[in-house]
C-alpha cells in the first residue's frame, strides 16, 4: 500500500496540536513523553517550513526524515541559525535531547532534562513561528 504524502498545511496543524499535548504532559509531570511530543512538533514545524519555502503543496519523499538538522538545512535557514548564538544553542539543545528513538529509551528523561529542553524549545519555536509568518507575506 502506497503511503499518502502529507500536505504542508497539515504539518502546521499537527505541530500546533502536538505541542499543546506536549505542554499538557509537561504540566502533568510526564517529562519524557512531553519531550518526545515536543520534538515531534519541531519536526512537523520544519516540514511545514520546507513546504512553504519551496512552494510545495506536499512534502516530497526526500524530506521524509526525522533528522532535525537535515530538515533545518532543507529550509535554507541553517546559516541564519548559526549566526545567532542563542538560537543555535537552543536548536542544539533540542537536538541533544530529541531523536525519534527516545520513545524506546530504557531510562526516561526527568524533570531537569524537561525544563532544559522546554526552555530551548520556547526560543526555537518562537523563531520558527516568526520565520513562517515572514513566508506568508
Amino acid at each position: 500500500m502506497k503511503r499518502k504524502r502529507m500536505k504542508g498545511t497539515a504539518f502546521e496543524q499537527v505541530a500546533r496540536r502536538v505541542l499543546a499535548n506536549a505542554r499538557f504532559l509537561l504540566r502533568h509531570r510526564r517529562w519524557h513523553s512531553a519531550i518526545y511530543l515536543a520534538g515531534y512538533a519541531v519536526e512537523c514545524r520544519l516540514k511545514a517550513a520546507i513546504c512553504r519555502v519551496k512552494g510545495l503543496a506536499t512534502l516530497p519523499p526526500e524530506y521524509q526524515t526525522h533528522d532535525l538538522r537535515a530538515l533545518l538545512r532543507a529550509t535554507g535557514w541553517q546559516e541564519e541559525v548559526t549566526r545567532d548564538r542563542a538560537l543555535l544553542q537552543a536548536f542544539e539543545e533540542v537536538v541533544k535531547f530529541w531523536q525519534v528513538e527516545i520513545r524506546y529509551a530504557a531510562k526516561p528523561y526527568g524533570r531537569s532534562e524537561a525544563m532544559s529542553f522546554f526552555a530551548a524549545l520556547g526560543r526555537l519555536m518562537t523563531w520558527l513561528e516568526r520565520k513562517m509568518q515572514q513566508w506568508t507575506r
